[in-house]
């Protein structure tokens, strides 16, 4: 073997060498420390800087890829997501939008370079300018104020008929109440209204979806784990009564093989959000 090669095949180990060490040294997921801070704990734009730490408190130079999900307590919002391939001293700094006042909680993935994954979930309270008493309280008519957990339903409803078909009730042996609801935006804060009920044009189809109308499921008297189902029974104001089930599930992709003919409406997409009954009536905190 001559020098040149010698020296290249020399520099070709080292450099294996080294990177096996840094293989190595990548702490597991149980060792893994994340901390959170946010710049700005009020409605609209945020940077949330996330520091990833060893078990020793010292910072991870090259911590892979992180990604975040929030989501509020009020289920009918739709979740906010980030992500990031780059960190500074094992520092991530992504930009974040708290789209509602109220309780949020975060779920921040973090995959190391040799894949493994660690999960960690912050609870944060967010303000609204509008509340004025630092509670930072979503936004609800007083009457639909929550008690306990709570989940939402979403489809999509076509009236086949010629005329308009009005749904005004919702029932179901999985929570005490349900309300129908919308989104409203206004001034750049989101906060919840009360539907009276639904109205499906003669001809048309209304879709509820996250962020939008939805029906929402309070004080849960049971758990909703992922892939389940969820009985509900809808009324229309001239007592046809619509009986489905929902595929409970975290987020739809696609549309759903799903779609039931009752009457004059057809219904698809049916799903509904996980959520847990917890300990409402006696006043325990809840998990996340």
């Amino acid at each position: 073997m001559t020098t040149t090669a010698f020296r290249l095949f020399a520099g070709i180990a080292l450099l294996l060498t080294a990177a096996a060490c840094r293989q190595q040294q990548l702490p597991s997921a149980a060792d893994i420390e994340m901390a959170l801070t946010v710049s700005d704990r009020r409605v609209g734009d945020s940077t949330l800087l996330l520091a990833v730490t060893d078990a020793a408190g010292k910072p991870i130079a090259e911590p892979g890829a992180l990604s975040l999900r929030g989501d509020m307590d009020h289920a009918g919002m739709v979740p906010v997501f980030a992500e990031s391939n780059t960190a500074r001293d094992g520092v991530f700094a992504l930009p974040f939008t708290w789209t509602m006042g109220g309780s949020w909680t975060l779920e921040a993935t973090l995959t190391l370079p040799d894949g493994t994954i660690a999960r960690q979930h912050f609870d944060i309270e967010i303000l609204t300018e509008a509340s004025g008493d630092g509670m930072g309280a979503m936004q609800h008519d007083a009457h639909d104020a929550m008690g306990g957990e709570s989940s939402a339903v979403y489809l999509r409803i076509h009236n086949a008929s010629a005329e308009d078909i009005n749904i005004v009730a919702a029932e179901s042996a999985a929570a005490a109440r349900i309300a129908f609801h919308q989104t409203v935006i206004e001034d750049d804060i989101a906060r919840m209204e009360a539907l009276a009920g639904l109205r499906i044009p003669a001809g048309e189809t209304v879709e509820l979806a996250p962020g939008g109308t939805h029906i929402m499921l309070m004080d849960l008297r049971r758990d909703l784990p992922p892939q389940s189902m969820l009985p509900l029974q809808l009324s229309c104001d001239k007592g046809e009564t619509y009986p489905l089930e929902f595929a409970v599930m975290n987020q739809r992709l696609g549309a759903l093989d799903d779609a039931v003919t009752i009457g004059e409406l057809v219904f698809s997409n049916r799903w509904a959000r996980p959520a847990s009954a917890g300990m409402a009536d006696d006043g325990a905190a809840h998990s996340h």
